[in-house]
């Protein structure tokens, strides 16, 4: 018994001491430096700005680039939005290279323990508006800036080259329709038998346009997924 009993009290130190510590909270500030505690709520009093308070320690919400709660990893969105917009986004992928972040509800992920009873924004994972290279400065994900970005992975470009075909395929698509039908309503002033086939043909051409969403989002993806 003796035996069993001392068994089970150095498995259950081991398993004391092999639990992760965990994770400072952070603020990263505009100006470069970083605070580090225990403590981490996001506070928005009324009439107010909103502020981080970390430790008890007061940092205006404004000077704040990017932060870690309990939650996760989060970057302000006040040079996209203006400062006091009170809009940050989530980090949802890292691959290493690359940090994509989705637009959230800050009172969901704020205080200490998630707030989901009348949120606007929970993050799905599935999309993303902003990434950060290697950690760095916060972008918009889009062709523009990632063209830049991933120019050093010639398989990265390669998917983004899709994206801009898919692009040009359906914006074409789009103006072919769109005078197909103004140039039937045109004829119509003048000729009530104009050709109505014609007109749903060029709907249908618009509306088809639409269907390259889709492949468009996954060439971004995987252009960013590729980036080690």
């Amino acid at each position: 018994m003796r035996n069993i009993l001392l068994l089970l009290l150095s498995l259950s130190v081991g398993f004391v001491i092999a639990q992760p510590a965990p994770k400072k909270q952070i603020l990263r500030l505009y100006n470069g430096q970083t605070k580090e505690g225990e403590k981490l709520t996001y506070e928005y009093p009324i009439m107010q700005p909103a502020f981080f308070n970390l430790d008890g320690k007061h940092f205006e919400g404004e000077n704040v680039a990017f932060f870690r709660n309990n939650h996760g990893f989060f970057a302000n969105l006040s040079e996209f939005y203006g400062e006091r917009s009170e809009r940050y986004a989530m980090r949802i992928k890292n691959t290493g290279r690359i940090q994509l972040f989705e637009e959230i509800d800050i009172t969901a992920y704020g205080g200490l323990d998630l707030n989901t009873s009348n949120p606007r924004r929970l993050a799905s994972g599935e999309v993303w508006q902003f990434y950060a290279k290697d950690e760095g400065v916060l972008k918009k994900g889009n062709y523009k800036n990632l063209k830049v970005d991933l120019q050093d992975n010639p398989n990265c470009q390669t998917y983004l080259k899709s994206y801009k075909r898919f692009t040009a395929l359906q914006i074409g698509l789009a103006t072919v329709g769109a005078g197909i039908v103004a140039q039937q309503f045109y004829v119509g002033r003048t000729d009530s038998n104009y050709n109505k086939p014609m007109i749903a043909l060029g709907i249908i051409m618009s509306g088809s346009s639409l269907f390259f969403d889709g492949p468009k989002t996954d060439a971004l993806w995987l252009a960013v997924d590729n980036y080690k």
